[in-house]
């Protein structure tokens, strides 16, 4: 592997290549828009660290009844990240505890969030379920459903109206290598 190749691969995507990146996956619009909508929801539920696993299980799951673009959804799971699990937990516990009782301050929480190998994980985990598990789980599953409905209908669009067809693509594709046939400096 050369290293600009090495580069690559470990720099981060900014939203808008990981869109692009998504709105280019080879498959229907529908099934893009599908993985994409269960992608949101599994990647805003409380499952940091095993949601690639969770889009995988649900795809065997519901596979004698539909499928969906599993890349599109594994992409989307990144919705919650080292980055953003903090704040996004953090809004969907205190959503909850609109529904049921907590008394957690946003430094506790913050500290329960943090890990930085698989052992602490553990205890991340173990410390969402019991210190704040019921009100971060109602109030994720709030906001998963609430964010993962639009989704759906929101990425089709996109899929439909920003992303070339296969016809204007290949006509640009016929002129690229046209105008490279027909010039002798090339």
């Amino acid at each position: 592997m050369s290293e600009s190749s090495e580069k690559q691969l470990k720099r981060r995507l900014t939203p808008r290549e990981l869109l692009r990146t998504i709105l280019m996956l080879d498959d229907t619009p529908h099934s893009i828009a599908l993985g994409t909508s269960i992608g949101m929801f599994i990647g805003l539920t409380p499952t940091v660290g095993i949601q690639m696993g969770l889009v995988l299980i649900f795809a065997f799951l519901v596979r004698p009844l539909f499928s969906f673009n599993k890349v599109a959804a594994v992409l989307t799971v990144y919705i919650s990240n080292p980055f953003t699990v903090a704040p996004i937990y953090w809004g969907c516990y205190k959503l909850g505890t609109v529904f049921v009782e907590g008394h957690v301050t946003y430094e506790d929480f913050a500290a329960i969030v943090e890990y930085h190998n698989f052992r602490e994980w553990w205890d991340t985990a173990t410390s969402l379920v019991v210190d704040v598990g019921t009100p971060l789980l109602v109030g994720s599953l709030i906001v998963a459903v609430l964010t993962s409905v639009p989704t759906y209908p929101i990425m089709l669009w996109l899929i439909q109206h920003l992303r070339p067809t296969k016809v204007a693509s290949s006509a640009a594709a016929e002129v690229a290598v046209a105008s490279t046939t027909d010039d002798p400096a090339a």
